[in-house]
């Protein structure tokens, strides 16, 4: 009886001890997935927050790069309100390449943010509208720049057109000016011509000698008269301008005036018996004539 009732405690201490080894190899092994899996959650909340923290930074730089680009279009349409020389207007153009270029990079980098966001599994709606937001704003700005571009070029082209017409008008004026200054030569020299007479003092035989004078007309050496020879050369003579000459000096006792002029326009200055000169009372009436004006004097 003893030895059954022995047998039987060594079976259960048996069972009991195979229990309690049971038990602890099955808290193992749930520590070790509930360790694992915390390991997991850890680094899933690492990703998130490095998600978080880089789509933070990306939208950061997008809204910091979307305000310059609105500075920069209002700078621009600012000054595309007035006129503007050649270097603004290359400058002008250069930042509309450059917003242009800016706005690229920008939707490139909301693109990129998009993505991060798609992938990151954050359930963050306020992001995804600031992203449409920016997106639209992205678009207006593209819009607005397109905008400005048609603008300037339709200012580049109307400057194009002022600057042909304005040196059309400049040629115009050039070849006005040309043609004024030649006219007004022109009437220089007519009034200078009109204004210009020739004198001539000599005795007769010096006269013809100069080519200035000849006999004329009679018959057989009689009745001849002494008369200004038609092909005269204008050096022999004194030039006068008969505007500021109206005395012509002579000083000789006797004289022979040989061109034609009008007796009551001119009168003859006497000192001691001797002709002076002789002074031109009416210019008009004078020169209306000839232009020359000989005078023959006895020596």
């Amino acid at each position: 009886m003893k030895t059954i009732k022995s047998k039987t405690s060594a079976k259960l201490a048996m069972i009991a001890m195979a229990g309690t080894l049971l038990f602890t190899s099955c808290d193992r092994e749930e520590r070790e997935q509930l360790k694992a899996e915390a390991d997991r959650l850890e680094q899933k909340l690492h990703e998130r927050d490095s998600a978080f923290n880089s789509i933070m930074n990306v939208m950061a730089e997008v809204e910091t790069e979307i305000q310059e680009i609105k500075e920069q279009e209002n700078l621009i349409a600012n000054n595309s309100n007035g006129d503007f020389a050649s270097q603004s207007k290359d400058q002008m153009v250069s930042d509309l390449q450059r917003i242009n270029n800016l706005i690229d990079n920008t939707n490139e980098k909301v693109k990129s943010l998009s993505s991060k966001l798609e992938n990151s599994n954050l359930e963050l709606n306020a992001f995804k509208k600031r992203i449409n937001s920016m997106m639209s704003d992205l678009k207006e700005r593209e819009t607005a720049i397109a905008q400005l571009k048609e603008e300037v070029e339709t200012k580049n082209n109307r400057i194009a057109e002022l600057n042909t017409e304005v040196e059309s008008m400049v040629t115009r004026v050039q070849l006005q000016t040309e043609t004024i200054d030649v006219q007004n030569q022109e009437l220089i020299e007519r009034e200078r011509d009109l204004n210009t007479a020739y004198f001539a003092v000599d005795t007769e035989e010096k006269l013809r000698e100069q080519g200035l004078v000849a006999k004329e007309g009679g018959f057989l050496w009689i009745g001849r008269t002494t008369e200004l020879r038609a092909d005269a050369k204008q050096d022999k003579f004194t030039e006068v301008d008969i505007q500021n000459t109206k005395r012509f000096y002579i000083d000789s006792d006797k004289i022979e005036i040989v061109t034609e002029h009008p007796s009551d326009s001119y009168k003859l200055v006497n000192e001691e018996g001797t002709v002076k000169y002789l002074e031109v009372t009416d210019p008009s009436e004078f020169w209306k004539i000839s232009k020359y004006l000989v005078v023959s004097v006895k020596g």
